[in-house]
């Protein structure tokens, strides 16, 4: 008798100590910091620098490890926008274009035409823009708070069906787009037919000519080898959108004021390595996506002159979306940099 009393109670106290460290949080606990990006892309290579910096920094205070090529979520941006809010991850970089579906107001640098140049992207990203804090205190009543805006190379087109030159060459592509409204409505009014598609999906909708082409910086082309199921790229430099370094932010508040700043600080220096890697980058894998066969073309200011006035109505609409006020305050703080 005595024997199975005391076998019980030995069970009940390993179970209940087993218990203990269910949920709980310490020191030691891996973060997780994810992306959907492949491990060669710039955006990938930025969530790396984070991670490697903490880690060192930190002193085994902090360990983390970076989840690349959307390996939580099957490649499902938004889903892994979701784990950030819940907690589940702990750190995320993504893109506005994603962001948008919580924040309208994040679309607001994608607008087409809207960048003078990528000098003028950097700028933006690099300076305590009362824009994107306001889009940030926004995001802080979603559970996610932002401690980077990183630079990101224009959105370039590609397909494998015709060079395009002018407005007329576009109508009736096929082309992909991310679930984004904006982008939606930017390719409706250029007379495209707009896709929306989880990026882990696009290389076989590609392959399979289920759609004709898509549109993404120069990175994500050649790391993701869409050279092998495309034939023409245009350098129109329509559209851009910022990558954004992600926390959840119930794990951001509970983190020591030292790890805090520390973090931040480290996120501070990776704007700088994103820029590097940005400039470098987009002349060269313009050269080696030429290299790897596919035609390269530029639009001329008439054709792109063009294609701004096709998408006006866009700037219209969005006016009212983003409000009008907020919209024109943006533009005038733009025109500082």
């Amino acid at each position: 008798m005595n024997y199975f009393f005391h076998l019980r109670l030995f069970s009940i106290v390993i179970l209940t100590l087993s218990g203990c460290g269910v949920g709980s949080k310490s020191p030691n606990n891996v973060i997780k910091i994810s992306v959907v990006n492949p491990p060669a892309d710039i955006v990938t290579a930025g969530t790396q620098f984070i991670a490697d910096e903490i880690n060192k920094k930190s002193e085994g205070q902090l360990k983390v490890k970076v989840f690349h090529s959307g390996v939580l979520s099957g490649g499902k941006g938004e889903a892994e926008i979701e784990m950030c809010q819940q907690g589940t991850i702990e750190m995320h970089v993504t893109s506005t274009a994603y962001l948008a579906n919580l924040v309208p107001k994040t679309s607001i640098v994608s607008l087409p035409f809207l960048f003078r140049d990528i000098d003028q992207v950097i700028a933006l990203t690099k300076s305590n823009s009362p824009t994107l804090d306001s889009i940030n205190q926004e995001l802080n009543t979603k559970d996610i708070h932002v401690i980077a805006w990183w630079p990101r190379g224009f959105r370039q087109l590609t397909n494998s069906k015709i060079p395009v030159h002018d407005l007329d060459d576009i109508k009736g592509l096929k082309l992909r787009v991310m679930n984004n409204t904006l982008y939606v409505d930017n390719m409706n009014a250029m007379q495209a037919n707009p896709v929306p598609m989880a990026w882990g999906e696009v290389y076989n909708g590609l392959q399979l000519r289920t759609i004709d082409g898509q549109e993404n910086a120069e990175d994500v082309v050649f790391r993701s080898k869409l050279f092998e199921a495309q034939d023409y790229m245009t350098i129109w430099d329509y559209s851009t959108d910022f990558e954004v370094v992600l926390v959840n932010l119930k794990w951001w508040n509970e983190l020591s004021n030292e790890n805090r700043t520390q973090i931040q600080n480290i996120a501070d220096q990776s704007k700088e390595f994103e820029e590097n890697l940005l400039r470098k980058n987009t002349k060269e894998l313009r050269e080696k996506i030429e290299q790897e066969g596919m035609d390269i073309h530029y639009l001329t200011k008439e054709s792109k002159a063009k294609f701004r006035e096709a998408v006006q109505p866009v700037w219209e609409k969005y006016k009212l979306i983003f409000g009008e006020s907020f919209m024109d305050a943006f533009l005038l703080e733009l025109n500082q940099y």
